[in-house]
């Protein structure tokens, strides 16, 4: 699926890449000031550093607004065209977990919010068998668009596509600026095409679910735990993966409870 996920994109698509691109510079310069302008204070011990780890608050919320707004201002590319809203992201922007999934359907499209049908149903209840919510963690998508078998029908259900390795390079600068943005500790990619994504590999999701693994991005305070799982769709059609999906949310818990707060 990732195939072509490294060829330069072109026409739109570069166009949206260049801007995601622009956008992830900006704010990776706005948040290292913040680092060193706002929050470091004179006498802080160079030993301790977590008080730099983040953004303070107002930064951050700001950082987080233009991000929204460029992602709802954008049209580079032909998901952009069809939709009838950006689907930017959510939550608590000082979360320690991040899900992450692959784009849009239906229900989000026209609220402009992630995982709000059956799936968002299904992922709330996950997270709240963890002691998570849409308030405590932050939920988006690899695309902010969303991605249509046919797109001249847009009030049609059942016109849900994966996103394509390359809409998906188009929009990589806003999921990569978010995970910057959040900077959280744990990142849990749902289903094979998010994870296949952010890892930028090929190996079936079955081999991938429950392996914990690391994610470095440039501008990143520490790298992130990231454990990839089965997309909550996936449940609805075959229920006796749920199982498998607790076992990795009990991996999620305990490695919370083992880790502090940055």
């Amino acid at each position: 699926m990732t195939r072509g996920i490294g060829r330069p994109p072109r026409g739109r698509e570069a166009d949206s890449s260049t801007e995601a691109a622009r956008l992830s510079r900006e704010l990776r310069a706005h948040l290292r000031h913040a680092h060193e302008d706002d929050l470091i204070p004179a006498a802080a011990p160079a030993s301790k550093p977590s008080a730099a780890a983040r953004p303070a608050a107002p930064t951050r919320e700001a950082a987080h607004r233009a991000l929204v707004e460029a992602v709802r201002a954008c049209r580079g590319c032909p998901l952009g065209d069809a939709r009838r809203n950006a689907v930017p992201g959510e939550g608590d922007l000082n979360a320690r977990v991040m899900f992450i999934g692959e784009g849009p359907g239906f229900d989000e499209d026209r609220l402009g919010r992630p995982f709000v049908g059956r799936a968002g149903q299904l992922l709330d209840r996950i997270m709240a068998s963890i002691g998570l919510s849409r308030e405590s963690a932050y939920i988006a998508n690899m695309v902010k668009c969303h991605p249509m078998k046919n797109p001249s029908s847009p009030d049609s259900r059942g016109n849900d596509r994966a996103p394509t390795p390359e809409e998906m390079e188009a929009c990589r600068g806003f999921i990569e600026s978010q995970i910057r943005l959040i900077a959280p500790q744990f990142i849990v990619t749902l289903g094979a095409v998010a994870s296949k994504a952010l890892l930028r590999e090929e190996t079936p999701i079955s081999q991938l679910r429950g392996r914990w693994r690391e994610l470095s991005l440039e501008g990143l305070p520490a790298p992130a735990r990231l454990l990839p799982t089965y997309h909550p769709a996936a449940l609805l059609r075959q229920p006796d993966l749920k199982r498998a999906v607790w076992e990795d949310m009990k991996s999620l818990r305990a490695a919370m409870d083992g880790a502090p707060r940055s």
